[in-house]
């Protein structure tokens, strides 16, 4: 695992141990963001769930690189500007392309991100970094997904977007995704 959440996370044990579901993990995420907030390693609740979840997300992606549900392998955290991209890979096609990925926690799970929640930032950032501009681009949410007049008005349904009911199937109740997880985590 590449992310920082590796090293920021003070007790991975405490987050990941016994966890076979998204729901749980998503609750001691939660708890704690809330109880980490102000001990001087610098980060806001938000942030430490926003890091946790793309922690997740690429050990999910690098572990089903072969999904063609999912259909990204060789996924890497972002190392540019933060600007709405938060991981790129490839296409698992014969004529592989680049993929963007925006990752979005959110703690409630039945509404839809809109451009409230700074998603535009990211179709900007796929369309015009270098090497990215014909890039599939793909919103990974724990929200319920992303606003559908968005998708087809705005984003002329030129996105993926992969929320909570999606990641729910791929990793609830699956003991290898979350014991690769765990490993990945030091646990």
């Amino acid at each position: 695992m590449k992310h920082r959440f590796k090293n920021t996370c003070q007790d991975a044990s405490k987050l990941l141990k016994g966890v076979n579901k998204l729901s749980t993990f998503m609750t001691r995420l939660n708890k704690m963001a809330e109880e980490q907030e102000g001990n001087g390693m610098g980060w806001t609740a938000d942030e430490f769930k926003g890091d946790g979840f793309e922690a997740l997300v690429e050990v999910m992606l690098n572990a089903m690189s072969a999904d063609k549900r999912i259909g990204i392998r060789n996924y890497a955290p972002w190392q540019g500007k933060d600007m709405g991209i938060d991981g790129v890979g490839r296409t698992n096609e014969l004529n592989s392309r680049p993929v963007t990925v925006q990752i979005k926690y959110r703690t409630n799970t039945q509404k839809d991100l809109t451009t409230e929640d700074g998603i535009s930032n990211f179709v900007a950032m796929s369309t015009t970094a270098d090497g990215f501009e014909n890039a599939h681009m793909v919103f990974i949410t724990t929200a319920s997904g992303v606003n559908r007049s968005i998708l087809e008005q705005m984003y002329n349904n030129k996105t993926t977007v992969f929320s909570i009911k999606e990641l729910k199937k791929f990793i609830d109740n699956n003991p290898v995704f979350w014991d690769t997880f765990r490993s990945e985590m030091g646990v």
